[in-house]
């Protein structure tokens, strides 16, 4: 099987990816208009939040919830592929009807960068305010699903 590749750029994508991680061309017909969803978003303004700091030492890519119930933890990513979601069964549990039963996915690219995709969720799945189908992470990268944020830093 041949590997899929960007439309735009030509880079080596995932099978299933909705957008090219290099230059962020989509690669999909959108021949219907999107539906657009309005985020939930805490204000940032509370004498309590408190801005991301990385972990002192990082073997492995971690999310660092910062934002909702599970608040300070960690959770490591160590599959290749993490589902994320409101179902008992998620390799990532998120207990909170603004999450959907299977909300998204955190994978692993072939060059080892971490990818998050949503799962057509209802509410959808933010990274830095901005919705996304799919999106490379980068160290620092905050990533909302329902009313929980979680921030990204890679392996050191």
């Amino acid at each position: 099987m041949a590997p899929v590749t960007c439309r735009r750029c030509g880079e080596i994508l995932n099978a299933n990816a909705n957008f090219c991680w290099s230059c962020g061309a989509p690669q999909h017909d959108a021949t219907t208009p999107d539906t657009v969803a309005v985020p939930i978003v805490e204000s940032g303004s509370s004498a309590n939040s408190e801005p991301a700091v990385a972990p002192t030492t990082c073997p492995v890519d971690t999310l660092v919830v910062v934002s909702g119930a599970r608040k300070t933890a960690s959770i490591e990513l160590m599959k290749e592929v993490s589902s994320v979601g409101r179902h008992e069964d998620s390799d990532i549990f998120l207990d909170d009807v603004s999450v959907s039963r299977h909300h998204g996915l955190f994978t692993r690219t072939a060059s080892g960068r971490i990818t998050v995709r949503d799962l057509n969720s209802l509410n959808g799945t933010y990274v830095n305010g901005a919705r996304v189908e799919e999106s490379v992470l980068r160290n620092g990268d905050e990533i909302q699903i329902g009313k929980f944020k979680l921030v990204f830093w890679s392996a050191s």
